[in-house]
């Protein structure tokens, strides 16, 4: 009986250090705000729409028309891969034209576009959640509640990533479906390889983090969402350029690479946090609105 009161004990003394790591992550008024943000993101069906659909055509629309076309590729040797292009993918020299165009692309170039997910994703919905607040006058109401600015940050910055991260996994396995169905079909080579998972475990959170950080840093500067979703560009364009070069054979972005991507932008993530928490007041969020 003895051991069974202390082992029951044990679990609730365990329950509750569970409730206070939880308690101690988010407060309830957090949460409230969470289910808040979220809310005000699924109403606007603008944003609704732009969530749902660019993930899709980017991840799906896009290997599909690739894999339509290659599939009408003249069978001919001097349609291969150049030398350099598939010496970057490895391995594709026993394969037809078609395979080696459909390994490059699912090698070379759809990190780059799947990339893009988490990008677009935490741009729109932190465009939303900070500009659109602030364009609205909620926010400027919610500074003056009993949240602490930077909690309030703290908890949109966490809830946008999150979203954006959730996406961007359920997008993956829509691309996984497509491919894997265009490389069964072509007799291509299986996408998925070491780079991929380095992407999707340390990728796809580093940068939906920093483009949140992002846009919230840029949130006493712009006055509408349509600006905020500008930063899209600034944002895409390093990816689109790396990612471009190694199509055009410059260079193969390995592991050792994009972990020393992952760990610069981290570093650069939390840097612009604590930047932005600084800015994050009433009298610098508000000052420059036009309509003061």
């Amino acid at each position: 009986m003895n051991l069974e009161n202390r082992s029951t004990r044990g679990a609730q003394s365990l329950s509750r250090k569970k409730k206070f790591d939880l308690g101690s992550l988010f407060s309830s008024g957090e949460m409230v705000l969470v289910g808040k943000d979220l809310s005000s993101l699924w109403r606007s069906k603008g944003t609704r729409a732009l969530l749902m659909l660019l993930p899709v055509i980017l991840v799906v629309v896009i290997p599909l028309v690739y894999s339509v076309a290659i599939s009408f590729l003249p069978a001919a040797d001097e349609l291969a891969l150049p030398d350099r292009i598939a010496a970057l993918v490895g391995g594709v020299e026993k394969y037809g034209p078609r395979r080696q165009w459909m390994a490059a692309f699912t090698t070379l170039l759809c990190p780059m576009l799947f990339l893009c997910v988490p990008i677009v994703t935490s741009v729109i919905a932190a465009s939303q959640v900070f500009v659109g607040e602030k364009e609205g006058h909620t926010l400027e109401t919610l500074m003056l509640s009993s949240m602490e600015p930077k909690s309030i940050l703290h908890t949109k910055v966490t809830c946008c990533t999150l979203l954006s991260v959730a996406i961007s996994y359920v997008s993956f396995v829509a691309f996984a479906i497509t491919v894997s169905v265009a490389d069964l079909l072509m007799g291509a080579p299986f996408f998925l390889n070491l780079e991929w998972i380095v992407c999707l475990l340390l990728f796809v959170p580093t940068v939906a983090l920093f483009s949140v950080v992002f846009v919230g840093w840029e949130a006493s500067r712009v006055h509408s969402c349509g600006e905020a979703l500008q930063t899209m560009g600034y944002l895409m364009l390093p990816l689109l350029l790396l990612y471009l070069a190694q199509f055009a054979g410059a260079f193969r972005i390995t592991v050792p690479l994009l972990l020393v991507i992952v760990l610069v932008l981290g570093g650069m993530s939390v840097v612009l946090f604590n930047i932005t928490s600084r800015k994050f007041q009433p009298e610098f969020l508000f000052r420059s609105s036009p309509e003061n």
